[in-house]
Order: structure tokens, then sequence, then C-alpha cells
């Protein structure tokens, strides 16, 4: 969506960090974890617009589009923008931290499938269906139990998980709502998530939409709302039933965590003019009532965090096992707001969100305002200023000046979450800077089945501090305890073009342990021109089928140009002895 679309730097003058840290310092009260976390209560309860049930998929009409070049990029919507091009203070420097890393052996898998996803090839040519293209691509896959599904921006295509075959598509995003609804049906907007409901083995689709929208501004002046679907059986190219819910403002970078009875979603809110940050959206959505194709209720709180805005960009915890029936009812954890401290933070903060169906439906959001922290080894954000001004766009690459978006201002989806029957496991990553490069940082968070909120610091890791660029990665656990973490890998040297590698943990290593990376998929050209966008996110799907298998999707380059990615797909991925 609108993240897909924009330039990842903004301009704040390196004499503006000590203003920046002065204006991001909070009270220390958000640094200890309080007595009491503050809670908000100001749920809004809402019905949908219109729902209705789809024909199969692999019936509903394609409308064929023109060839209309590339889609304009805007510029980024970070939250702490506005706090950061306030600072205007002299004088500091953007600070390194040694990445306190335990190196292990290299990682021990094996990767069955090795195939090209959704882009602009031959075969899953996304451009020919869409009509255009846009950077970036927002890559994200599920793995269902005979399919797996991918989902770019623009294009959705399913395909045969004992092959590689394409079984269908790549379609058109909004191709999921066809002959439903204009307001879903019309646009085909962006930050879309397809999701694989393991406990149901049902599909969820979602993609935000932005009302009209303007040559020279592509963000939206509104109405603004979620379409979500939600497959009848098992196959993706089957029946869905689609459902439209209202947001109150520009919703962006949406997040999508399942559980067995509700599916939970955030976004940072931008307002109705699409320009301001107001706060996050924490949505939970009946999906029980989904499933059976009813009415179903989304319950949202807007957190404003009591008027600091000090909450943002939160992941909800999304389930990898088949949880039990009591688990329906357990409050949801996310985890969040990385970015409030220059140049890093020494904590990671959680919220819990309890959510209600029952009467009116009520809900409450605990943590607010940085209120529940998780310390965890201190930072530093992904930042640089390599011509005098503040950005994101860090990472170099071969044969040209452009530079690609760390995006280190947020964790990186997913927020997996496995239960192994005792205790709880949450596992996160997200981009740092170390003392010569830029590294992918991973958390494995635990709390006991009695406590399942009670979080805190299993595990931490990080890759190697070598001048390689490690960055846009995402993580998971299977059911063994084997934990396997994808992500991109660049640098300016001639031939190192960002490239698809997989690290993690062999089960049994010493705690923060990361072993030795592989190769996935070697990337032959660089980006150019784009926007500096890359990302937004990655996807590393745990097969609900085996608990053991695990597939990887990101996007790479096969040749130096602009707005010309393609994406890879990766699995299954295993370690010896899961079964």
């Amino acid at each position: 969506m609108r993240e897909k679309k924009r330039i990842s730097l903004f301009a704040v003058p390196t004499s503006c960090l000590l203003g920046l840290a002065l204006v991001l310092a909070f009270p220390a009260g958000a640094q200890v974890r309080p007595a009491r976390p503050q809670v908000l209560s100001n749920a809004a309860v809402n019905q949908p617009i219109a729902f209705d049930t789809s024909p199969a998929l692999r019936d509903l009409p394609v409308i064929a589009v023109p060839r209309a070049g590339n889609q304009p990029i805007d510029p980024p919507l970070l939250p702490k923008l506005g706090s950061m091009q306030a600072s205007a203070a002299q004088g500091t420097s953007i600070a390194n931290s040694a990445s306190q890393s335990l190196s292990g052996p290299l990682i021990d898998v094996t990767v069955g499938l090795n195939f090209d996803g959704v882009g602009e090839n031959t075969s899953n040519n996304c451009p020919n269906v869409a009509g255009f293209a846009v950077a970036p691509p927002d890559t994200n896959g599920a793995v269902g139990d005979t399919q797996f599904v991918q989902w770019v921006n623009l294009c959705y295509a399913v395909f045969d998980k004992a092959t590689g075959a394409l079984i269908a598509g790549p379609f058109p995003g909004n191709h999921f709502w066809a002959g439903f609804n204009p307001l879903c049906e019309t646009p085909n907007d962006g930050d879309i998530i397809i999701q694989w409901d393991k406990a149901n083995h049902v599909w969820v689709a979602s993609q935000n939409f932005f009302g009209p929208r303007t040559f020279f501004s592509r963000r939206g002046t509104g109405p603004y709302g979620t379409c979500v679907a939600v497959s009848r059986t098992a196959d993706a190219t089957g029946s869905y039933n689609r459902y439209i819910f209202r947001q109150p403002g520009f919703p962006d970078y949406q997040k999508w965590g399942l559980a067995p009875n509700v599916y939970y979603q955030t976004q940072n809110d931008f307002g109705p003019a699409g320009r301001g940050y107001v706060g996050v959206n924490v949505c939970a959505y009946d999906g029980a009532a989904m499933r059976a194709g009813t009415a179903a209720k989304q319950i949202c709180i807007l957190d404003n965090s009591n008027g600091t805005l000090f909450d943002d960009s939160m992941l909800p915890a999304d389930n990898d096992y088949a949880a039990s029936p009591g688990d329906a009812a357990a409050p949801e954890v996310l985890l969040g707001s990385i970015d409030n401290f220059f140049p890093g933070d020494t904590h990671v903060y959680e919220y819990v969100f309890t959510v209600s169906f029952e009467g009116k439906g009520s809900a409450t959001l605990a943590g607010v305002n940085g209120s529940m922290p998780i310390s965890v080894p201190g930072f530093s954000l992904a930042v640089c200023a390599p011509s005098g001004f503040l950005t994101l766009a860090c990472v170099p690459q071969p044969g040209v000046t452009d530079l690609l978006d760390t995006l280190g201002d947020r964790l990186m989806y997913r927020l997996a979450h496995f239960d192994d029957g005792s205790s709880h496991h949450f596992l996160v990553t997200h981009n740092v800077n170390n003392t010569t490069a830029v590294g992918a940082r991973w958390y494995e968070f635990r709390a006991p089945d009695a406590s399942p909120t009670a979080l805190t610091l299993y595990q931490s890791g990080n890759t190697p501090d070598d001048g390689e660029y490690r960055w846009m990665g995402s993580v998971a656990r299977d059911n063994h305890g084997n934990i396997a973490l994808g992500y991109s890998r660049s640098s300016a040297r001639a031939g190192d073009y960002p490239s698809l590698y997989l690290s993690g943990q062999k089960a049994g290593e010493t705690p923060g342990t990361t072993d030795t990376e592989t190769l996935i998929f070697q990337g032959s050209g660089s980006q150019s021109d784009t926007g500096s966008r890359w990302g937004d996110y990655s996807s590393m799907a745990l097969d609900g089928a085996d608990g053991c298998s695990f597939w990887y999707t990101t996007e790479y380059y096969p040749a130096t140009a602009a707005f010309a990615w393609n994406t890879r797909i990766a699995g299954p991925i295993r370690f010896p002895g899961c079964r």
C-alpha cells in the first residue's frame, strides 16, 4: 500500500541529531516496567459495511488492464517523522553498537524447492495483469495443506507446495473482491497480507483501501477501510466469505496475527488527510463468524499513547501451531515501538489486547505508552547519514549509487508464536546498525503457559558484524525448537548483489547462537532509481501440516534496473531430526 510506493529517506540534518535525542527522550518511567501498565478501553465496535460469499476465485473474471508504466513513489509514512523533523539542536553523531553474537556452525538445513514467484518474469508476470509496477513488493506468503500462496502488492498466485507448479494466477490483488463492492473491487491498494489459519485450515486475505488518489499524490483522501476474505475450504482457488470494514484514518502498514477464533490486525493511522500520525489502530475480527459467512464484528482501539504517540508499528502474535479450543479466548500479545529513543533502545515494548465479541462487544489494550517494556541487549537503529541527512536508505549495492531502505524503525513481520505445551515462544527480528554495516537482530521471548502474556527475553542473536549488510528478515520456530531466519544480504562489493540468505539456530545450541548463513538464491542485479524502496517485508512461514517445514519468500533483482524486481520462494526448509 502506501509503504510500497514511497521514498525511504527523510531530510533531517546530522546537526539535528542531538535535538532528535531530546525530542524522543520520553520520561524514564517508560523504560521501567511499572506495577500497573496503562490500559485503554475506548473500543469502537463496528459491523461490516458489506459482506457476501464469492464464487470460486478460479471462476471470477479477470479484467484486462492496459500497461501504464511505473507508479509514482510517495514520501514515507514514518510515525516518528514529525518528531525527527522538529528537532533542531546542534551536534552529535549516529552511534553504532557491537553485536554480541555467538557464531555457530553452518546452518544444517535442506531446501526442497527453490523457484521464482510473482514478479517481472515470463511465467508469473505481475505488471502484465496489474497494468503497472510499484516498489516495494511487500512480499509475503503462506503455506496450507497442499498449496503455497504468495501475494505481492499488486498480484497473487497459488502454487502446488509439492512441486512448485503454478496452479492459478497471477491475478491482480483486487481479483479477491471481483463482483463484491467497489470499495474493494475498484482499487488495488496495498500492504497486502495472505495468511493460513492453522487451527481451522482456511486462508485469510486482507487488503486495505485508501479512497481516490491523484497522479501527484498517491495517498488517499478516504474513505479508508479493510477488505477481508476468508476461504470456505482449504483450496485457495475456491470460494471465500468477503467483508468490508471502515478504518478511521489512513491505515498504513497493516499486519495480521491469527488465533483460533479471533483475527488480529494492526496499522499505523495517519488521520483523515493521510498526513500526520495519530496513533496505532489495533483491531480484532470475529473469525468464527467470518468462517461461517455471517455478520462479523470488528472491534478496534485507536491507541494514541495517551497523547504521547509513543506506541506504533505493532506486530500481533501469529499462531504457528493448531491451538486448542481453550486458547480461543486468550488475550493477544503484541510487540512494537522500537523507534522512540535515538540512537537506539534497550527495550522492546509489549501490549496485551483482550477482546470479547459477546453482547455489544468490548476490548482493552494494556501496555499503552510503553508501559510494558521488555529488557533486551542495547541496539542502534538502522539509520545512517551518507549525505549529511538522516535516512533509512543505508544499504549499498554493486555498480550503482542507490542505497536501499532498511526500514529500521520497526520490528519485521511476523511475530511468530509457538506453544510447546509448557511455554509460549515469541520470535521476531529487526534491522540494527552494527560497527561495520547493518545486521539482523532476532529475539526469542518466552512466557509460561500459566501466564501466557508475562513475556521475558530468553535469547537474542545477531548476524555477523563483518561489513555485509543483512536486513529485511523474517523468523520462525519449528515444533522441535529449531529457528529459521531469512533475510536479504548486499554490499558494494562487485557481484555481491542483494540476495536471499538463511541463518538461524539448531535446537539445543547455546542460547544466542546464530549459525553461519547459507545462500538460498543469488541475485544478479542491483535496484536503481526506485526511491530506495526494498521489502517492505519478507515472509518466513511454518507449515502447520507437519510443524517442521519452513517456507521463505522475498525479492531479488535478476538484472540491474528500476521497478524490475522478481521474487523467490524456497521451501520446504527443514532441520534434521524434526518430525
